[in-house]
């Protein structure tokens, strides 16, 4: 059983990181605008920048199969490669604030996209467990031995187990959001945008793209 809970955590752990993505606001002159990365590390690679993005789009049209380009020019945004070197670009330079970019990213990700259904998935199989040792034939083995009281033990542990470990992790979420709203890279924005947004000053570079 532990197996099992194992090998279905690590998968859903692993699959979804190459789709994982992420935004934050960058200033040119006067003018700030959005900025649209993929993968897990916000910078050193193109971006996608705009004023008013729509990310839907720009991730619709790349799980269907366009490239960067296509996706982000469908999304109303323009592509940051950053300066030319040789046949290579620069892509968007990373500065200190995008460390605390990317910790935010990997923690929406990890906090409201892998953790809930996991969470649901456990507890269902918590449940399915409590059920077969009340009403499915408890004594499969005499007194007990893989049904009945060790089945149910086994349904309560691991329903308490994902309601504890659901405290741990957002508890701990919470206390580096408020270290970080409290050094001044992290502002407090509601339920709705994720709790907490990354206020650390970006500014795009004037370079080719």
């Amino acid at each position: 059983m532990k197996k099992i809970f194992l090998s279905i955590f690590l998968i859903s752990l692993l699959s979804p990181l190459t789709a994982l993505a992420g935004t934050y606001i960058a200033a040119e002159d006067s003018t700030a605008y959005t900025i649209y990365y993929s993968g897990l590390v916000p910078c050193g690679k193109e971006v996608c920048k705009g004023t008013t993005l729509n990310i839907r789009t720009i991730e619709s049209a790349l799980a269907q199969g366009s490239n960067f380009d296509q996706a982000c020019s469908a999304g109303g945004g323009t592509v940051y490669r950053g300066e030319q070197v040789g046949e290579f670009y620069t892509g968007f330079p990373c500065t200190f604030c995008h460390f605390f970019v990317m910790l935010d990213g990997i923690f929406d990700f990890v906090l409201f996209q892998l953790v809930p259904p996991l969470a649901v998935l456990m507890l269902a199989i918590g449940g399915i467990m409590y059920i077969m040792a009340q009403f499915g034939g408890a004594e499969v083995l005499t007194g007990g031995g893989s049904g009945g009281p060790k089945l149910l033990g086994q349904a309560k542990k691991l329903m308490t187990a994902v309601v504890m470990g659901l405290v741990i992790i957002y508890g701990g979420w919470l206390i580096v959001d408020l270290f970080f709203d409290t050094i001044g890279v992290a502002d407090w924005t509601g339920l709705n945008q994720g709790w907490f947004s990354i206020k650390c000053q970006i500014t795009i570079p004037s370079l080719l793209e």
